[in-house]
């Protein structure tokens, strides 16, 4: 769960596919008119003046703006092999960011919003003056909500997710008595959103398809909505707002869902009256009893920050939740290693709902955490400096500049992984062995004991200034334990019940889409499944 919740990291964490791009814009009867739109929009941006004014003193990485467009992963691997430990500048898509080696972060993490905005800086990525996505004053409501309901209480959470997931597999999963090819991304992605609205919103309205599909596509459509307002300068977008079908679409997609949350508040707010009420457990309750008595009926509001868990939560979860599926296809040594823990851990019914059995699995973490690493975000640590600073290197970086981290570069940095190229699934697994056996003979006692029993910084949730997935410091996607629980629950259940394997002749693992600084797993990869029998 990332940006816009807590504004943890970089826009491109939507993880919309391009093929989704290409069919949401060039779909109808109004084809004509969208390339023509399309053309307009492609002259002026390509078009637009290169020459930007930057107080920085750090050497460009030069590449156009169209391999930016489609190949941003790439560049940013290899502007990290240039540059590594040093400040440098790259003109993307959206315009010049100083790129932050891990080296210099330590001295940022903690800097106050006043001197480094990551808000400022997610809002600005979202243009949110037209797009109105940002969770605004409430934002902290919803950070403190996430962290202290939800992630304080996941286990009592457990049995729902268990229950949501069986009634998905059992009408949306085929059958798969023999091997049988399965399009798995978008199956996934209406998992994660059928499990986390059975969080957020109920039972009640979890199920409902128009909900499921408004809180899908709006993440989808907001996308689209802020890459057509890229193609135009900043001084032609008051008026361009106009010609972005998108930002009406938005408007609809809000007031539908306040249409479905309202019968439900009002009952809620009705039924609190009666002696002996006993409230659901959901975020629409959380957050009905955190807000103040004038609010509890802004139905707008309450809508539009459900939309916003959604997009920050949907596509990012079930897009690794993918990713993960198909590394297990190609590596297929680790289904069984995966599948005996998951039966050590869940050797009875009740092991679904302890509260410390996701914690267990160990192995499983690891796995999703290498996955994450190699197909995980490009950048992260989006910040807006507010007032000059001067790094320990002697670069300034006066207010204005924006900020990343190369996070594709970091991933595959030798320094930091052992064969950063090759996939090992039990890497980080390995690594939380060595952690505990370091400090158990450093440390004695309880001291010990806690210590190895976390794995510090290699777990999948942990961050660090070289694991910003989840971003860093106190702008940390809040959401990120409830995701690994996701992710893990499905996982293991299908772990435990199919086999998975690439279709006939195909070796390689599905190739991702990239468009801008956004990777994906293919939307239209099949994967075999066949239903275990032991």
């Amino acid at each position: 769960m990332p940006s816009i919740v807590e504004d943890a990291v970089p826009r491109t964490n939507f993880s919309i596919e391009t093929d989704v791009l290409s069919n949401q814009v060039l779909a109808g009867s109004r084809l004509s008119y969208y390339i023509a739109i399309s053309a307009v929009l492609l002259c002026i941006w390509l078009f637009q003046p290169t020459k930007q004014k930057c107080g920085v003193s750090a050497p460009f990485y030069k590449a156009s703006r169209l391999k930016w467009m489609f190949s941003a992963d790439t560049l940013v691997k290899d502007s990290y092999s240039k540059f590594r430990d040093r400040v440098y500048q790259i003109k993307t898509t959206e315009g010049v960011r100083t790129i932050i080696p891990t080296s210099l972060v330590g001295e940022l993490k903690g800097l106050p919003e006043d001197t480094l905005s990551a808000r400022t800086a997610v809002r600005e990525a979202m243009l949110s003056e037209y797009t109105n996505l940002c969770a605004g004053a409430h934002t902290d409501t919803l950070s403190l909500l996430l962290k202290c309901k939800m992630t304080g209480q996941l286990a009592r959470m457990t049995p729902q997710l268990k229950e949501e997931l069986e009634h998905i597999l059992a009408t949306e999963f085929p059958e798969c008595e023999e091997w049988t090819p399965f399009k798995i991304q978008p199956f996934m992605i209406r998992t994660v959103a059928r499990l986390s609205g059975r969080v957020f919103v109920g039972p009640t309205l979890n199920r409902v398809e128009e909900w499921m599909n408004v809180n899908i596509n709006f993440a989808i459509t907001a996308f689209i909505a802020i890459i057509k307002l890229q193609f135009f300068p900043p001084w032609m977008r008051p008026v361009a707002q106009y010609m972005v079908s998108e930002l009406g679409t938005i408007r609809r997609d809000l007031a539908k869902a306040e249409a479905m949350l309202k019968p439900i508040i009002d009952e809620r707010l009705r039924d609190s009256e009666t002696p002996g009420y006993e409230k659901p457990d959901d975020y629409v309750q959380w957050l009905l009893d955190s807000l103040p008595e004038d609010q509890k009926t802004d139905y707008y509001i309450q809508s539009k920050l459900q939309l916003l868990l959604g997009a920050a939560s949907i596509h990012t979860t079930g897009n690794l939740t993918t990713d993960c599926i198909y590394d297990l296809a190609v590596h297929q040594d680790m289904q069984e290693i995966l599948r005996e823990e998951a039966r050590e851990v869940f050797h009875d019914d009740e092991a679904w709902i302890r509260k410390d059995s996701m914690g267990k699995l160990k192995k499983l973490d690891s796995f999703i955490k290498e996955s994450q690493r190699l197909s995980g975000n490009i950048t992260s640590f989006i910040r807006k400096v507010m007032k000059p600073i001067d790094l320990s290197d002697g670069t300034h970086l006066p207010a204005g500049t924006d900020l990343l981290t190369p996070l594709a570069g970091i991933a595959v940095d030798e320094r930091y992984y052992t064969d950063p190229n090759v996939f090992d699934g039990l890497r980080f697994y390995k690594l939380r062995q060595q952690q505990q056996q370091q400090q158990s003979s450093t440390s004695s006692g309880d001291e010990a004991s806690s210590s190895a029993a976390n794995g510090g910084r290699h777990q999948f949730t942990s961050i660090g200034d070289v694991n910003m997935n989840f971003g860093l410091g106190k702008h940390a996607c809040p959401g990120r334990f409830f995701a690994g629980c996701e992710i893990k629950l499905v996982l293991a259940l299908l772990l435990l019940r199919y086999d998975v394997r690439l279709k006939d002749g195909e070796t390689a693992r599905p190739a991702p889409n990239m468009f801008m600084m956004t990777r994906s797993p293919s939307l239209t990869a099949e994967i075999m499944f066949r239903r275990r029998t032991d």
